[in-house]
């Protein structure tokens, strides 16, 4: 029994579709190779394009980029097309030309013959010798990036085999110019953090010397500061003396010479009475020093609102009266009361009262009155508070406290002054102004009535601080916010 051998060639049909197979196998490992190690863009695609250009032996080629669906195509590389054409061909605005339909339906599109295209975007074409025409998606992670075209100078009709191998060198070059183009922006990301790492460093170095200025300067602040305080301080205690032995020799001469004549009278009062200002300064002066120094003695004992009110308006009741300005107490919660040292608080609400009636006109009114306040609620006005006194707000937990304002409706204090009349010597007024109606403050005052006050306040544990209405030459309010008496507690350090 014999059998049949199986041939050992291919027959020219297989032996020619082999081949085409490994001319297609090749070219897309070429391109697949061009992709994997060039990251320039227009050399990339210029390589891509010859390789396409050898393989389909068409005329001219190139690759149009789209940037965004209603963007123009711009020609961002080109083979076989003469300078002047590819000027023409340059920028296709979005929905004009051949490629309109490509980028529309996103699928590949061929002419023929271009002769019977009524609706060319560029007639150059034509003139070139344009005949037939392929255009294909080059879509990548299903986004279209552009369009891949070749040409050719007489009629061709591409086969389907050659357009399906398009569509997989298509996908390649989609690909590599989605990664080229992921590679541009990392670098351009990469520059970017690079000069802004540059720039951060820069930044802190100027930062680290101005800290360093800064803190040099503070150190001179400091200084300077201190030695003020310290000259201020032995000033005081130098002029005490010889205030002591003035005042008391100006008494002794009104009591032992009663028949002196008027104008030796009227100088000894003018003497004494100047001699009493000094020395409340003097007094100021020293007692500035102690808060300052914390060695202020508070005794800690629950205060009558009602009583210490009481006090506040019975000892300018004269002077009221003398000025014609109402003094008026408002309501005071009960049961419930503020912690402290009497005599102390009561000197710094005197000093605020004090500024209260030297600013408000004849016919003005005055109120004292208070008013329980929740932690909650000092919470809800912390922005406006707290730039008086931020060490308030860093204790925790935050407690209830008793809110003691003063009231006038006087001539007020403009917002940028609300918070330097709480500097020692600054002045917001004339002394010459006080009392009368004026719509502004105008001129320096001695400045440490507030500070006094602000200080003896704060060394309670709580804090003063002004608000006036939208219209501030309607007056103003100071409140005064002081802890609460809970019994068994310590409520000041």
């Amino acid at each position: 029994m014999t059998h049949n051998a199986a041939p050992d060639t291919l027959s020219d049909g297989e032996g020619a579709r082999v081949q085409r197979e490994v001319a297609r196998l090749r070219l897309l490992s070429r391109l697949a190779s061009l992709a994997a190690t060039i990251r320039d863009r227009g050399l990339l695609l210029n390589k891509v394009l010859q390789q396409l250009q050898e393989f389909y032996a068409v005329g001219s080629c190139g690759i149009y980029q789209l940037h965004g669906p209603v963007s123009p195509l711009h020609l961002i590389a080109s083979l076989g097309i003469s300078p002047e054409l590819a000027r023409e061909l340059q920028k296709v605005p979005a929905g004009k030309g051949l490629i309109a339909k490509v980028v529309k339906d996103g699928t590949v599109t061929s002419w023929l013959d271009l002769q019977q295209e009524p609706q060319l975007y560029c007639p150059a074409i034509l003139e070139a010798g344009w005949c037939s025409y392929l255009a294909h998606p080059l879509i990548a992670h299903e986004r279209l990036l552009g369009v891949i075209f070749f040409s050719q100078n007489r009629q061709r009709q591409f086969s389907l085999e050659e357009i399906e191998l398009l569509g997989h060198c298509c996908e390649l070059i989609a690909a590599a110019i989605d990664t080229v183009d992921l590679v541009e922006k990392l670098e351009w990301q990469h520059r970017l953090t690079h000069a802004s790492q540059r720039e951060l460093d820069r930044s802190r170095q100027q930062l680290r010397e101005h800290v360093h200025r800064l803190e040099e300067s503070n150190r001179s602040l400091e200084q300077a500061s201190r030695m003020k305080d310290r000259f201020l301080s032995l000033a005081s205690h130098e002029l005490r003396t010889p205030l002591t032995w003035i005042m008391t020799a100006t008494e002794m001469l009104e009591t032992s010479l009663p028949d002196l004549p008027d104008d030796s009278q009227s100088l000894l009062k003018t003497i004494h009475k100047g001699s009493n200002r000094l020395n409340n300064l003097v007094e100021d002066l020293l007692e500035m020093a102690r808060i300052e120094a914390r060695v202020i003695y508070l005794a800690r004992e629950s205060i009558n609102l009602q009583i210490f009110l009481g006090d506040l308006a019975g000892q300018y009741a004269e002077e009221t009266l003398r000025r014609r300005l109402i003094l008026e107490i408002g309501s005071i919660p009960e049961h419930i009361s503020p912690i402290g040292d009497y005599h102390h608080l009561r000197q710094a609400c005197e000093r605020i009262l004090k500024n209260a009636l030297k600013f408000t006109p004849p016919g003005g009114a005055i109120k004292l009155e208070a008013v329980h306040r929740t932690s909650e609620e000092l919470r809800q006005q912390q922005p406006e508070m707290e730039p008086f006194c931020p060490e308030f707000f860093c204790r925790e937990p935050l407690r209830d406290h008793i809110d003691v304002c003063i009231s006038d409706n006087g001539v007020g204090i403009a917002e940028q002054d609300r918070l330097q009349i709480f500097d020692k010597f600054h002045g917001v007024g004339s002394i010459n102004l006080h009392g009368k109606h004026h719509h502004s403050v105008e001129g320096p005052s001695a400045g440490l009535g507030l500070p006094l006050a602000k200080g003896m306040i704060e060394a309670h544990n709580g804090m003063v601080w002004v608000s006036s209405p939208v219209d501030y030459r309607k007056g103003s309010c100071f409140h005064v916010l002081l802890p609460l008496y809970l019994p068994n507690r310590p409520s000041i350090d």
